[in-house]
């Protein structure tokens, strides 16, 4: 007989997430180790192991719990989902692990690829693929016309709050912003209508 071992506390897992998104605000990505956010989260490391590989493992967990994949979105009109992919976006931007940690985590990811697999598998994927979900209801509706280029839209979409927590000397990230990216999408797209929804 299998011994499924002892189960794992959900618990355990939250409190490790959230440690490791207080150090990164407090900071930084590059300057956090396996060892501080254990003690932080009252833990151990052969728990924190048992759980992730290492610290990148924790940026899908952090941002999927605070930010969702966005596949719940449907609002009933293209105006009204881009919106609200925006509030979102504008949210996850402006969350304090994620403008401290991103650059560092970027840097570790390029120098260690495989690291960011399952920041690429388990979140940025889904999220853009859902670009195209939005795309076809819209299409389907009669609100655009076929042919617009999915990935060229979520780079629309999240390029310029991106540009804004990468870069030095950068302003914030706003939803004036987000608005205007919703503007560009939808030039993008062809869209036509009343724009007079696009307030977030």
């Amino acid at each position: 007989m299998t011994n499924p071992g002892r189960p794992r506390k959900s618990g355990i897992d939250d409190a490790i997430i959230d440690a490791f998104a207080e150090l990164v605000t407090d900071h930084g990505y590059a300057a956090v180790t396996v060892d501080q956010v254990v003690r932080r989260a009252g833990t151990n490391k052969p728990a924190f192991y048992r759980r992730f590989r290492d610290l990148a493992d924790l940026v899908p967990r952090l941002l999927g719990a605070r930010h969702g994949l966005d596949a719940d979105i449907d609002t009933g009109t293209l105006i009204g989902d881009f919106v609200e992919v925006q509030r979102r976006q504008v949210a996850l931007f402006s969350d304090p692990p994620v403008a401290r940690g991103l650059v560092g985590w970027a840097a570790h990811a390029g120098a260690h690829p495989e690291s960011a697999e399952p920041f690429v598998s388990a979140y940025l994927a889904p999220r853009r693929a859902f670009t195209r979900v939005i795309l076809a209801r819209a299409v389907a509706r009669g609100e655009i016309r076929a042919g617009a280029d999915a990935e060229w839209i979520a780079d629309l979409l999240t390029g310029p709050l991106l540009m804004r927590i990468v870069l030095p000397g950068m302003p914030p990230v706003t939803s004036v912003l987000g608005g205007q990216a919703v503007h560009a999408a939808l030039d993008a797209v062809g869209f036509d209508g009343d724009r007079g929804g696009v307030v977030l």
